[in-house]
């Protein structure tokens, strides 16, 4: 296998129980990137992970690979980037792309573009990303005793110069295997990575119940922009 999609939709979610099986315009939740990644015909596999038996099914009827998780890599603790390694230092292949079910919003042409870069073999990492106009602070972050802003406070920059301000929209990761078996994360190197700006209205993430609604409202609002 050269190129694969891997699904991560473990059970538990605190903010939203069972979300990734939650019915979301007709389909499962984790459906959404199933369907998005097979109508790419990028992957030579599709693999789901998961402990949840409702999502391996739902993995099997899309006639992709379900792959059980086990219970020491489905806590609240552990990392996206030790999901990754374990399965990938089984499973051989070029280049991983990595869909968040909890990102339904995304568009096929997304996965596509980005699949470009990382043929470049330019870049180890491509992430998706939005603009985003934040001026962000950590609340005493380790070793402070005070907040912490993530920008030089000498110089507030305004709004328009916070043209290359981005945050990860947590839907669309391509990263090469070796890198991640070598430095055991798919973000290793600054120097090798590509970002890929999406727009707001594809952006949007679910994490709680609020967040449901809004994605329901986006996806009834982009389907009726589309039609006119």
């Amino acid at each position: 296998m050269k190129t694969v999609a891997f699904i991560p939709a473990r059970k538990d979610s605190k903010g939203l129980p069972g979300k990734n099986k939650k019915l979301f315009h007709g389909k499962p939740l984790v459906q959404w990137s199933i369907d998005q990644a097979k109508e790419s015909k990028l992957f030579d596999a599709i693999f789901v992970s998961s402990d949840d038996d409702d999502v391996l099914q739902i993995a099997s009827g899309c006639n992709v690979i379900p792959v059980e998780r086990h219970a020491e890599l489905s806590g609240d603790d552990t990392t996206m980037d030790e999901v990754l390694f374990d399965h990938f230092a089984r499973t051989k292949c070029e280049n991983i792309c990595l869909l968040l079910p909890t990102a339904p919003l995304r568009a096929v042409e997304d996965i596509v573009k980005m699949h470009r870069f990382i043929k470049m073999k330019k870049y180890w990492s491509v992430i998706s990303v939005e603009w985003t106009d934040l001026i962000g602070w950590v609340d005493k972050p380790t070793n402070q005793k005070h907040p912490m802003p993530m920008y030089n406070i000498d110089k507030r920059p305004n709004r328009q110069a916070r043209d290359n301000f981005f945050l990860e929209n947590g839907s669309i990761y391509w990263f090469m295997r070796e890198p991640l078996l070598a430095y055991g994360t798919m973000l290793n190197n600054p120097k090798k990575i590509k970002l890929y700006e999406m727009p707001k209205e594809r952006s949007l993430e679910i994490d709680t119940l609020f967040d449901f609604y809004l994605c329901e409202r986006a996806y009834e609002y982009t389907s009726v922009a589309n039609t006119h």
